[in-house]
């Protein structure tokens, strides 16, 4: 069986850095055994932005969908989309991200290794910042100044797997666990809080582990970490219009409304360990030629 998945490129601004995502689609390693559809989504109150994209000349299908100007409003209609698709599967990307040219392939040994697979979130995630996150290190930027860590390695020790409290119950500032990579029809008709201004990625993550907990989903972790490559350089992105701290209480209620505080850890997901397809070397060379 050959397997369809729409993947939607989610942008509200930043013309180069969408510029940059839709090149490394177009640069993928391609694999017989999927068929990809890429839609260019833009979520923005920005007219001129809008029109900015439409007279790029992308070869992508380009939709605007409505925007309150929060993410997960923008989030949500790319699900719409993916729900009124013929596609199996849906993989929404933010805009400032770019991918690796092992992401089909990726994808595909994801897939057929558990068709039935509902939602997969990423963790860890390749990134570039202003900060060190771990993983393997290096600089880059036109002067070195942005940190960029990778992984090179699936095999990570999990410290304190199964059921229990989760990290976020606790911690003031709590990263999220995942990056939700990959969703069937089944998930994506469970929405995103569409009110918060920032967190609502990681209370998706909680209502999602609900539905798994009570059997209605499958949701599975991936320590594979060669899909992509996540952009926290911008200082107008969503997240510093809407700054993660004042929302962190409301996100955390929320979240309780789902699950238990013993119950509240995603460390009970299963883990799928596929072996890298890229080496951190690759990345590191991959990164530095495309940041």
């Amino acid at each position: 069986m050959k397997y369809k998945i729409l993947l939607t490129l989610l942008t509200n601004h930043k013309l180069d850095k969408l510029t940059r995502l839709v090149k490394s689609v177009e640069g993928f390693i391609p694999d017989d055994s999927i068929e990809i559809k890429t839609v260019i989504v833009v979520n923005t109150l920005n007219d001129d932005y809008y029109n900015e994209v439409k007279n790029a000349g992308f070869s992508f299908d380009i939709v605007r969908t409505e925007s309150n100007g929060k993410p997960g409003k923008g989030k949500n209609s790319c699900r719409d989309l993916f729900l009124n698709s013929d596609a199996d599967f849906m993989s929404q990307v933010d805009g400032d991200d770019w991918l690796y040219p092992t992401w089909a392939k990726s994808m595909a040994q994801h897939i057929h290794h558990y068709p039935n697979i509902d939602a997969l979130g990423l963790h860890p995630v390749d990134y570039v910042t202003t900060y060190k996150r771990g993983g393997y290190e290096f600089m880059v930027g036109p002067s070195d100044e942005f940190h960029a860590g990778v992984w090179g390695g699936s095999l990570f020790k999990r410290t304190d797997h199964g059921p229990g409290k989760g990290h976020w119950v606790d911690e003031t500032h709590p990263p999220n666990f995942d990056r939700l990579i990959l969703q069937s029809k089944l998930s994506a008709k469970i929405k995103m809080d569409e009110d918060i201004p920032n967190g609502e990625d990681h209370l998706y993550s909680i209502q999602l582990l609900k539905e798994h907990q009570d059997r209605n989903l499958r949701y599975f972790i991936t320590m594979s970490s060669d899909f992509y490559v996540s952009d926290g350089t911008s200082n107008d992105s969503i997240q510093h219009v809407f700054p993660f701290g004042p929302h962190i209480q409301t996100m955390k209620n929320k979240m309780l409304e789902h699950v238990h505080p013993s119950r509240s850890s995603q460390e009970e997901l299963p883990v799928i360990f596929n072996d890298l397809l890229i080496s951190q070397f690759e990345k590191e060379a991959f990164i530095k030629k495309t940041f």
